[in-house]
This record gives structure tokens, C-alpha cells and sequence, in this order.
């Protein structure tokens, strides 16, 4: 601003600031201090409402869980007391609690059992996203990804008596619950008589449920880490599908009474081995396996403080002595040919042996001493291939000893003899376990496939096998095996829990709120 004139005097302009602007500017300051008080004290506010909500829910979570824990044991004794009718207060929230009947599935298997119970549910699900539910004698806390066993299912392992005990407690009639009083009433009992002895044999429990993973910990928990033999996902969807097992032959049984054992066993064109044929469970060695094989694998390691020949992939004839190899996999031109004049060997073989003409054989060898091979892969001689003892040289099917060459596979391993060639093999194969289905070779779709004109002079144990090929097949079983000492015998406490007696009974009762 320029100055002006007053009664033609020029006045200077003052510089400086305009009282009212002053004025103006305290009065914005003080608007924004108490709006940023504001701003904050409400901050304040809904962050003490999370934390209460937060909290309330979190007490509501636990309130429920008790109760639940409360309702499974009420439902437990209503289910062996038809006279009395059970009842509770129950807390489960304003948003109260679904009971489902097919919320999953057991599927029992062993003996002469197998059943499918289908399995409900009584759910709680928090405003967080926690979810509480009772589901066959357990109570479960699902948070995220992870599940929590709050009550244990009535389901017992006892080591002692061989026994397992399988009371499966049910909701008879879907319905949804309030908080106050809950009334239990039992309705029947379905017990499955047949399912008292189970000796010699394993049981299979297959659950599937959104609660898969609180049924893996507990099936742990009862026959430890090699009770739980598959657990089975599936993309886009919470159900998953646990398998465990209980039971099996003792191991030191394997090759002490027949030739062949299996769990499912097929013939066809009239073979004549019915009746070496024994339907057994053995216990798979696939962590046996893959033990040796992580403490040979490495460059630098010993097995048993013996220094570990490399082999690589053998793919023409290597002489073996006493001692430990290493190899990667043995071709159709590969042969192990191995003198046991002075004492065992050990042959671990990371992959597969493809048997074409002489692929493996024991050439000399002192009584008592043994080849042992352990093979993460198959054991291939779908065109003939020789595995023997042959102190001849030129003599490969001549039955000398069924005890010397001890093989062992993991479950996932495929046995192939033919159909072409004439195969042998003289010695035990130990490829035991339980697994079911099989990719089809060649017309068969088992463990073991024996077809053509194998000669087989020892014992096998598979989970299944197929034998095809009419009376050209010549297997026959070393009586010496008896009373053999085997070195591939494991530890047993890598072996899943033993089982003789199955009890297992559903109780179907009533939950409602009047």
C-alpha cells in the first residue's frame, strides 16, 4: 500500500501487523488446537473401544470354550445312561451355536472291519473369526491355520492290553443352540460286534473334517509320530483328510513262515501260489530307508565307522567286498557282483536298479555273512534281470541260499518281475507298508507285479501283489529263513504301534435347548 493524503498532507503508512488480523489469527489457532484435541481424544476413544471389544470377545471365547468342554463330558455319560437325562447352562454368545450332522466322516478298516460313520458337529464361531466346536467326543479351537485340542476325544491307545478304544459320541438331529439351559438325552448305541479281535492285521482310521488338523495331533498324542501315516489337503477348501494306523505284525516275523505276504493279493491264469500266499500288515521301513541314506549321502560321512565307497551310477560290473557303497542307481547294464568271504556289506542305492542279465550277485561268501541293499527307488526287471548267489560263476538259478541278499525298498517303491525275460531272484525283499492304489504296469496295478517265468527262491513282503503268468512261475520259500538273523531289522521304536483288540461303539444322543 503507497501512502495517501490527508488534508493534502502526505501521512506514511505504518508496516507492520493489523490488530484485527491479529485477532483472526489467535481465533484460527485455537479452532485448530481444539480440533486436533478432538481429533485425538476421539483417536482415543475408538481405540478403547477395539481393545474392549477385543477383550469382551476374547473372555466370550473362553466362556464358550468351557462350556463346551462342560457339554462334552455331560454328553459322554449321557451316552451310557438311557435312564437320566443330562442337562447344563450354556454360554455360547449372542450368536449361539449350529449342531450339524455330516460335518465329516470316519472310516474304519481292519479285520473283518470296515465302516463309514458319518460325524457331526456343535460350532461356535466368535465375531474374530475364532472357531469352538465339539466333534466326536473332542473339543476343538480353530484360530487361523491353527488348530488347538482343548478336550481330548475319547479315543485310547493302550500299549499294554494291544487294545485301542474307539467310543464315537454323535448329535442325532441338527439344530441351533442358545445361551441358558441345554438338555443331553441318549438314544442308542450302534456297537460293531466284529470288531473285537484284530490280531495280525492293522487297523486304518481315516478321518476327514475341518478339524483335520486337531485329529493329527491327537492320533500322535495316542500311538506317537508313525501312528499318523498320510495327512491330505485340498486347495480353496478347510476340510482335510488324516489317516493313521494302528498295528502290524511284529517285523522280526517277516520271512520266518512263508514266501510271499501281503495285504491284497491277486492271481491270475492259475500260478499255483495260493497257498504260499499270507495275507499279513507289515510296517513300512521307508524311514529306515531314507535314515541310511542321509547318513551316506553326504561326501565326507561314515556308516557304522566305516568309510562309504561312491559308486555314482553303475552302469557296467563293479566287484565288491566287505564294507559300505553309495550309489545313485544301478542300469540295465550295471552288475554288482560282491565276494562275503570276509565279512557284510551294505549297498545303498538313492534311486532305482533296472535288473537286465546279472545286476546283482553274491559270488563267494562265509555262512552268516550278508549283502544288505537299501533302495529309495524301484526294483525294475520288467525284461528279465538276475539277483542271486552264484559262487559258480555261471549258475544264476541254482537255489543256493535264501538268506545272504537282504533287499530293502521304501512303500512307495514298484516291484516289476516281466513280463518280459526270465527273471531271479534269490534272497528277502522287504518292501512292507500300506498304500492301496498303484499306477497301472503293464495289466497290473499292485505293489509287486510278477508275470512271464520268474524263479523266485526266498520271501517277499509288499503291501499287494499281483501274480500273472500260469504255471511258469516257480517261487519257492528257504526253510532257513526260519531261524535267520536279519541285519536289516530296525529299531523298533521308528515302528508304528502294535494292535490286537479294536473296540468301537457310536453313541447317538440328543442336544437341544428344550
Amino acid at each position: 500500500m503507497g501512502p495517501r493524503r490527508d488534508s493534502g498532507a502526505v501521512i506514511p503508512s505504518k508496516r507492520g501487523v493489523n490488530p484485527s488480523k491479529r485477532g483472526v489469527t489467535a481465533v484460527i489457532g485455537l479452532v485448530l488446537l481444539i480440533g486436533m484435541v478432538a481429533a485425538v481424544s476421539v483417536g482415543i476413544l475408538l481405540v478403547a473401544g477395539d481393545t474392549m471389544t477385543s477383550t469382551e470377545q476374547q473372555l466370550e471365547n473362553e466362556q464358550v470354550e468351557g462350556g463346551f468342554v462342560e457339554l462334552s463330558q455331560q454328553m459322554r455319560t449321557a451316552s451310557t445312561n438311557n435312564d437320566i437325562s443330562r442337562s447344563m447352562d450354556l454360554a455360547v454368545g449372542q450368536n449361539g451355536a449350529v449342531v450339524t450332522t455330516d460335518s465329516g466322516n470316519f472310516q474304519i478298516e481292519g479285520g473283518d472291519v470296515d465302516t463309514n460313520i458319518s460325524i457331526g458337529a456343535i460350532e461356535y464361531e466368535g465375531d474374530d473369526g475364532t472357531r469352538i466346536a465339539y466333534q466326536a467326543g473332542g473339543v476343538f479351537r480353530e484360530t487361523g491355520q491353527e488348530t488347538r485340542i482343548v478336550s481330548a476325544p475319547p479315543i485310547s491307545y493302550d500299549p499294554e492290553r494291544e487294545s485301542l478304544t474307539f467310543p464315537i459320541v454323535n448329535v442325532r438331529n441338527e439344530t441351533q443352540l442358545s445361551s441358558g439351559d441345554v438338555y443331553v438325552d441318549h438314544h442308542e448305541t450302534n456297537s460293531l460286534q466284529n470288531a473285537t479281535l484284530i490280531e495280525n492285521d492293522s487297523v486304518t482310521i481315516t478321518v476327514t473334517s475341518k478339524y483335520y488338523r486337531g485329529w493329527e495331533q491327537y492320533f500322535e498324542q495316542q500311538g506317537g509320530p508313525t501312528a499318523v501315516q498320510n495327512v491330505e489337503t485340498f486347495p480353496n477348501n478347510e476340510t482335510g483328510i488324516v489317516t493313521a494306523e494302528f498295528g502290524y505284525r511284529e517285523i522280526s516275523d517277516a520271512f520266518t513262515t512263508g514266501a510271499l505276504y501281503a495285504i491284497d493279493y491277486e492271481s491270475g491264469g492259475n500260478p499255483g501260489t495260493d497257498d504260499i500266499v499270507e495275507k499279513a500288515a507289515f510296517p513300512s521301513l521307508t524311514e529306515e530307508v531314507e535314515r541310511v541314506i542321509n547318513e551316506t549321502e553326504s561326501p565326507n560321512s561314515e556308516y557304522q565307522d566305516e568309510p562309504i565307497v561312491r559308486l555314482g551310477s553303475v552302469d557296467s560290473t563293479e566287484p565288491l567286498d566287505e564294507g559300505v557303497y553309495f550309489a545313485d542307481e544301478v542300469t540295465e547294464s550295471g552288475h554288482l557282483d560282491v565276494d562275503l568271504s570276509d565279512g557284510n556289506a551294505t549297498v545303498v542305492v538313492n534311486g532305482s536298479i533296472y535288473a537286465d542279465g546279472e545286476t546283482i550277485t553274491v559270488n563267494d561268501y562265509e555262512d552268516g555273512n550278508q549283502l544288505s541293499v537299501y533302495m529309495s527307488g524301484d526294483y525294475n526287471a520288467k525284461n528279465g534281470g538276475n539277483t542271486c548267489v552264484d559262487t559258480t560263476g555261471s549258475d544264476c538259478y541254482t537255489n543256493n541260499d535264501g538268506t545272504v541278499i537282504q533287499l530293502v525298498t521304501e512303500e512307495d517303491s514298484k516291484i516289476d518281475f516281466g513280463p518280459g525275460g526270465e527273471s531271479r531272484f534269490e534272497g528277502v525283499l522287504y518292501a512292507g507298508g500300506y498304500k492301496a492304489n498303484w499306477e497301472k504296469r503293464h495289466g497290473c496295478e499292485k505293489q509287486v507285479c510278477i508275470h512271464s517265468n520268474p524263479n523266485i527262491y526266498g520271501s517277499i513282503v509288499s503291501s499287494s501283489v499281483d501274480i500273472q503268468g500260469g504255471s511258469g512261475i516257480d517261487f519257492e520259500y528257504d526253510e532257513d529263513l526260519k531261524d535267520a538273523d536279519m541285519s536289516i531289522y530296525p529299531d523298533p521304536s521308528i515302528l508304528p504301534p502294535q494292535l490286537t483288540y479294536l473296540n468301537v461303539a457310536e453313541h447317538k444322543v440328543d442336544v437341544k435347548n428344550n
